[in-house]
């Protein structure tokens, strides 16, 4: 291996070591905004520095009492990782940075930053809104061997799932997790859902496991 290869290796392996599924901090700024009482419930240990946090990173709080990102630090961050999982979930630009690096898909499953938020995120969620997992699972069930440019609409998800009892707010959560990613107002693509890539099958598996 190159010398250029093992530094876009070692780059991958630092951005999986920061990553929202393995850094806490990184995780807290990746999920807001959040109502401020539900952040801190989750994130106690940051409480412990909270001015300081709140001011590093740029966090305010609103008039609502939510937090979220005022531009600096946290933003550039999130922004960052919100990039690295677009280029993760481009089947294309994967390979690309793969073939840069000298890794197989086998090889990058070990610190694989996308991976490893999707599995944390199908954890958290089965646990704090199983019928985000639900709607997860009807998305991809309608949109499973469709083109990346195919779309399912809302409606047709909605009526499939007669059991949920807040829809929108279970969607913001998909959203907020990443689990569903730029979405449009009416309906969601296949290149929009990272479950539905081949090489992620086995969580797909793991979401059937999580909801029975």
């Amino acid at each position: 291996m190159s010398g250029f290869q093992e530094d876009i290796k070692n780059m991958l392996r630092g951005f999986y070591s920061i990553s929202p599924a393995c850094n806490e901090i990184t995780q807290a700024l990746f999920v807001l905004p959040l109502k401020a009482r539900t952040f801190w419930n989750m994130f106690p240990e940051i409480g412990d520095y909270e001015e300081d946090f709140i001011e590093l990173f740029s966090l305010r709080y609103t008039e609502k009492g939510v937090i979220d990102m005022a531009g600096g630090l946290g933003y550039y961050l999130v922004t960052l990782y919100r990039t690295l999982f677009d280029i993760l979930a481009d089947v294309n630009r994967r390979r690309q940075l793969l073939r840069l690096a000298n890794l197989s898909e086998d090889e990058f499953k070990e610190f694989d930053p996308l991976r490893a938020w999707i599995e944390i995120s199908l954890e958290y969620l089965s646990k704090a809104d199983k019928d985000a997992l639900k709607i997860l699972d009807a998305i991809i069930t309608k949109l499973s061997g469709k083109k990346l440019d195919e779309y399912v609409s809302w409606d047709e998800i909605r009526k499939s799932l007669t059991d949920i009892k807040n829809f929108d707010s279970s969607l913001e959560n998909l959203k907020r997790f990443q689990l569903i990613r730029q979405e449009s107002s009416y309906g969601v693509y296949v290149r929009n859902c990272p479950l539905l890539l081949e090489f992620y099958s086995d969580l797909r598996t793991k979401l059937k496991e999580l909801l029975r």
